[in-house]
């Protein structure tokens, strides 16, 4: 009997790699030894996780934290040392008074501080890698303890910003809706990858693709606010194609931009985008690594070091430089599904110099490789409860949602990622900088998977589940080249937050047609044996192929207008050139398609915000996008009523915006709500499909209105939160009476999110989590139906001492069934997964 508690208990069959469980032990010793041997090194908030506090913070008003931001600058020249002495020159300049929580952090290493600045700046440089974090308890007097995490920059004073240069003023004047997601969430959730951080965001919704579908290994493909939004992933501010699954291991915190964004990143969909910021070098010494085992014997390794370089001649360009490298190792089961492996292996090394400086040069790379044992879910005829689809016919007994109906030592998932980065900062002034940065990433992606491919694929009469073989291959290319100017000034009354830039991007995906896949028997839907042979097996390219390319060239300009202390109007526009073409050729070598498309686009956005007070605000906005045809993969089409076809007019997205955003408690708390509308047109309708040509306009839609709320931030000086609530009311507008005023596919009326920690005494922090989701509809029909579901998570966390903190993460409390995401047809699903459990070690060395 199969233990339905805590999976790892059970036995799994998924093969196995000799060699990483003896890595895995040693990764453990070195764990023992932290916690045996406290005084190995500097402590560090290199894993977005710092020293945790075994301790309480001290008290703090929030009058003496804004009071503390405002307080006049001062010129610090400290050189590095100990804590100890460099908080004496701070308290020496300043005349505030330094209370060392902790008498532990006396000795440990500080940077020191050079410039003019506020005090609670050169605070923060002081204490940049050292794990320490401070508090003001009045304008004047300032306690420094050991912090747990990064989520609030500096105790609590500053909320996490917008990193893109493109947005130059604090997220609370953004006339926007902005969620982000930042490392000590991820951390403390215990996620990895792209899709399960984006669980925090309310509106977004995981695919599972065509017939064939994408699943745990297939790569990131979701819906956001009703629109399909796989295209529109960027790291550091440059579209990421590629269908491969994201891990966050070298990531600092996610950015969503909600709404038709068109003027930020050109061509996309209504719902706006993903920006994942990655980690980049700091000043300080700091290094940590992160170590999980969990149920499904899940095992995963992380490292995030950083270290100056050694110094050169003071005051030489050099001499403020550090080097960063993140590590990742993983060896995975899934919790709930037997065989399913995902294996993982991946190094970011980066170089800053010119740290603090009027020059920074980062240069960066990322290599991924991942072999994955793909899982494309079970039969839609083992849901229990409702049908998912209107002709499913229910298996007659149970199924064991474990069942593994993929081929083992015949599926494969393998993909492979390298990204190269250039970025050079130079301050002109303090009141102009410039940006240029060049990014260079190819993605592989290859996979022979069973999959089921519609409803028919199980036939009652005998139990038996016919099983399709398929086989996808791709390379993806991205080249990029972005050129950004900064600068604020003044036109009479008025003041100025400007930014103007230049963009050039090639993209190119080429995607081989793979033959020799095999054929498989058809297994029984209570017992499919996952050794069965699959016979023919020899996949092979064919010489037939696709490939599509795109060239890009945009200009782009945004400006933050100061009309008084109350009023700001702010605005952007984009206008881009585009390149396309696409060639088929099948198997004999003929081309089959051979078509191009080339266009202007022009997409642009405006906000007019009012300062209800000196913490709060209410905006209206307004922004448009465009998608030509060939947005996705550069694929075109001849069929003249295709989306795809290079002669029909782009959709065109409007979004409209209402909304509020309070900073409160001195900074600690931002409130965010907006009411909105968002319109897309231009939608092909085929009146008839058999005429030549066919007879078809662009007069359908979609229409989405909805709301959000959100809250982010420290409501004590113990208690964080992050919580988000969505709601979207959403219809097709069609020529089709069967699917006029149906729900867009893909998008839950309620969506909710919340997570929240509390730090007792002790060293000990308590925390969950709760995700609540509607039911969607998965074909335009309004036919097919993914159940809703609501999730509850637990976590805990201690401080055995300054080198090391444990941490356990329950996921799925309440141990429910349900469904994470059906196929377009109903034919299958992927189950989500039972009550697990994972254990990370935290350590600083």
């Amino acid at each position: 009997m199969k233990n339905h508690t805590f999976p790892h208990l059970q036995k799994r069959t998924r093969p196995r790699r000799r060699g990483r469980t003896r890595l895995f032990v040693l990764s453990a010793a070195f764990v023992a030894s932290a916690a045996t041997h406290p005084r190995l090194a500097t402590p560090a908030y290199a894993q977005g996780a710092a020293a945790p506090s075994s301790r309480a913070s001290a008290p703090r008003a929030d009058a003496a934290a804004a009071s503390a931001q405002a307080a006049p600058a001062h010129r610090f020249d400290i050189p590095a040392g100990t804590i100890g002495t460099v908080t004496g020159a701070f308290q020496a300049v300043t005349g505030f008074t330094v209370t060392l929580a902790n008498d532990m952090i006396r000795d440990l290493p500080s940077p020191g501080v050079s410039g003019v600045m506020t005090p609670a700046t050169a605070l923060e440089r002081m204490l940049a890698g050292t794990g320490v974090g401070f508090v003001f308890s009045t304008r004047d007097s300032v306690a420094l303890d050991l912090r747990t995490s990064e989520f609030v920059a500096v105790a609590g004073i500053r909320l996490p910003e917008v990193a893109s240069p493109k947005y130059t003023v604090p997220l609370r004047d953004i006339a926007q809706t902005i969620a982000l997601i930042p490392r000590k969430v991820i951390e403390e959730q215990g996620v990895t990858t792209l899709s399960e951080t984006l669980r925090n965001v309310p509106g977004i919704t995981l695919q599972a693709g065509e017939g064939g579908g994408a699943s745990n290994t297939a790569g990131d493909m979701f819906n956001m606010r009703g629109f399909n939004a796989s295209n529109s992933l960027f790291v550091d501010g440059v579209r990421d194609d590629g269908l491969i699954s994201r891990d966050v291991f070298n990531i600092e915190q996610v950015e969503v931009f909600m709404g038709s964004t068109g003027s930020d990143v050109g061509r996309g969909t209504a719902a706006g985008y993903v920006n994942l910021q990655t980690k980049t070098p700091h000043v300080g010494e700091s290094h940590a690594a992160l170590l999980t085992y969990g149920s499904a014997d899940q095992k995963r390794l992380s490292v995030d070091t950083n270290w100056d370089l050694p110094s050169r001649p003071a005051g030489g360009w050099l001499n403020r430089s550090a080097v960063r490298l993140n590590l990742l190792w993983q060896d995975s089961g899934v919790p709930g599904r037997d065989v399913v492996a995902l294996s993982s292996k991946a190094v970011a090394p980066s170089i800053t110099m010119g740290l603090d400086t009027a020059t920074r040069l980062t240069l960066a790379a990322q290599i991924v490789r991942q072999d994955n044992v793909p899982d494309y879910g079970i039969p839609g005829a083992a849901w229990p409860d409702a049908p998912l689809a209107p002709t499913t016919v229910r298996a007659p007994a149970s199924v064991d949602r474990e069942n593994y109906y993929g081929s083992v030592g015949y599926d494969y998932d393998r993909a492979s990622q390298d990204s190269y980065t250039a970025r050079v900062d130079h301050d002109v002034n303090r009141r102009l900088s410039l940006r240029n940065q060049t990014r260079v990433n190819t993605t592989h992606r290859d996979a022979v998977i069973s999959t089921i491919q519609n409803v028919a694929a199980y036939n009652p009469d005998t139990n038996l589940v016919t099983i399709a073989r398929q086989g996808n291959e791709r390379e993806n290319k991205v080249v990029s080249n972005q050129t950004s100017l900064v600068a604020r000034f003044g036109t009479g009354r008025l003041r100025h937050a400007s930014t103007v830039g230049v963009e050039y991007a090639f993209e190119e995906q080429f995607a081989p047609i793979l033959t020799g896949l095999g054929t498989r028997a058809p297994v029984n839907i209570f017992a499919p044996n996952p050794n069965d042979v699959v016979t023919g097996f020899a996949p092979a390219r064919t010489a037939a192929f696709n490939r599509g390319r795109s060239r890009t060239v945009g200009f782009y300009a945004f400006d933050s207008v100061e009309l008084n202390a109350r009023w700001q109007i702010s605005g952007g526009a984009r206008w881009e050139h585009y390149d396309t073409d696409f060639r088929a050729v099948d198997a004999t070598g003929l081309i089959t398609t051979d078509l191009e498309g080339a266009d202007g686009l022009l997409s642009g956005k405006v906000g007019v915000l009012f300062r209800a007070s000196e913490t709060g605000n209410v905006y209206v906005s307004y922004g448009t996008s465009v998608t030509p045809p060939g947005s996705a993969n550069f694929t075109l089409s001849a069929q003249a009523n295709n989306q795809n076809n290079p002669s029909v007019k782009p959709q065109e997205s409007t979004n409209y915006e209402v909304g509020s955003k309070w900073d409160l408690q001195g900074g600690r708390i931002s409130l965010t709500g907006s009411v909105f509308r968002t319109e897309n047109k231009n939608v092909i309708f085929t009146v008839d499909a058999a005429a030549i040509p066919p007879i078809y306009n662009q007069d359908d839609g979609q229409i989405v209105n909805g709301v959000t709320v959100g809250v982010m931030g420290r409501l004590t000086d113990r208690w964080d939160v992050l919580a988000s609530l969505g709601y979207l009311d959403t219809r097709l507008q069609t020529q089709n009476a069967a699917n006029n005023g149906r729900r867009l596919t893909l998008t839950p009326e309620l969506s909710s999110s919340l997570w929240t920690t509390y730090r007792l005494s002790r060293g000990l922090t308590l925390g969950g989590g709760i995700r609540h989701t509607d039911a969607v509809w998965i074909n335009a029909a309004n036919t097919i139906q993914s159940p809703g579901y609501r999730l509850v998570d637990a976590l805990a966390e201690y401080a055995v001492n300054t080198y090391l903190s444990l941490r356990l993460n329950v996921y799925n409390l309440t141990n429910e069934t349900y469904i994470r995401n059906v196929n377009n047809n109903g034919g299958r699903y992927n189950p989500g997964s039972p009550r697990s459990a994972t254990v990370t070690s935290n350590v600083r060395f």
